[in-house]
């Protein structure tokens, strides 16, 4: 708006409020009754390759723009995220540790039915989607435990060991809940754990678990994708700080259980938005022309089979844990 004075709002974006009706690409009668929502209060809706505007006359001046400059919608950040890293087709999914984490999946036509168990939005591809789980602790429980245990360490001296310690770290088993646990749970009152803590572990072991913890807690996402909608996944693009180190990128590979895949150009979303741009001045036929263009890739790291392994076993007493605890959680918080 204010580059342009004109008021729209993408569909991927438009998703984010609750207030739009996905399948239909229209705001929700039914919500903004419920809630007697004004329906213009909301702004136009849009296709992110959408044509918004032109940059203002005034603007133009101001930034010594001498031609005109046009604007496009672009779309909400993961949806950029996406496109920027190629998420253009049902086998290539992606993961994104930042402060929280993310694992998401290109949809087709055909809506898979998650029943409220993960996100699922327009893409920024006209009528297609991509669903996305999250896990709200990801990185944020690295940090926590880097200022609470070592502070003193960069992470680079932290995680320097981890390679050392095998799949498991010796029976050490961390959940990252300690903001609560979004997918597959919704649970704002369950707290996170170390468990089978013994005097043999060293601070490589909590690292290591605590780095197998966040990738376990992402791949629920990853499961109730296959599980729910058929899918299989034969690369995963990593990107965000789980991408920066090459013995994380190992684990996700192994539990995981599929080829890890990293970005060239590391800034996705900004990548994504400007694919977004091109396409909509018609400098390319369509996204998928764009991302042959401007998305390349790096090896990460391939799974190995006996690692593969291990974790599922691991994966499987991971998964109990929730439902051991949840209880001893909120009689602790009370």
């Amino acid at each position: 708006f204010w580059l342009t004075g004109q008021q729209h709002m993408d569909y991927s974006d438009a998703a984010g409020t609750l207030l739009l009706d996905v399948a239909k690409k229209e705001w929700s009668t039914e919500i903004l009754n419920q809630f007697a929502i004004p329906a213009t209060y909301l702004p136009p809706l849009i296709d992110s390759q959408g044509k918004t505007g032109v940059i203002r006359p005034a603007l133009r001046q101001h930034f010594g723009f001498k031609h005109e400059v046009q604007v496009f919608a672009g779309g909400a950040d993961n949806a950029c995220a996406a496109i920027g890293a190629g998420i253009l087709e049902v086998e290539t999914g992606m993961v994104s540790i930042g402060t929280s984490g993310v694992f998401l999946s290109y949809e087709d036509t055909k809506i898979p039915h998650y029943a409220g168990q993960l996100h699922l939005f327009n893409h920024g591809i006209k009528d297609r989607y991509y669903s996305m789980g999250v896990t709200l602790a990801a990185g944020h429980s690295l940090s926590w435990f880097k200022e609470t245990f070592a502070k003193d360490l960069s992470f680079e001296e932290l995680l320097a060991g981890v390679g050392n310690i095998g799949p498991g770290a010796n029976g050490l088993l961390f959940t990252p809940y300690i903001v609560g646990e979004r997918t597959p749970h919704v649970d704002s009152r369950v707290r996170g754990s170390f468990i089978g803590i013994d005097t043999t572990h060293t601070l490589s072991h909590f690292s290591r678990a605590v780095l197998e913890g966040i990738t376990f807690s992402l791949k629920d996402s990853q499961q109730l994708m296959e599980t729910i909608a058929g899918k299989t996944f034969d690369k995963i693009i990593s990107v965000g700080g789980g991408a920066k180190n090459p013995e994380w990128l190992q684990i996700q590979a192994d539990i995981f259980g599929t080829e890890i895949l990293c970005l060239e150009v590391e800034e996705g979303p900004g990548l994504g938005a400007a694919m977004l741009a091109a396409t909509g001045l018609g400098w390319f036929e369509n996204l998928q022309e764009s991302s042959d263009t401007f998305v390349s890739y790096k090896k990460g790291a391939s799974p190995i089979p006996a690692n593969v392994e291990k974790y599922q076993k691991i994966y499987e007493t991971y998964q109990k844990v929730y439902g051991a605890t949840k209880d001893i959680c909120y009689e602790l918080g009370e």
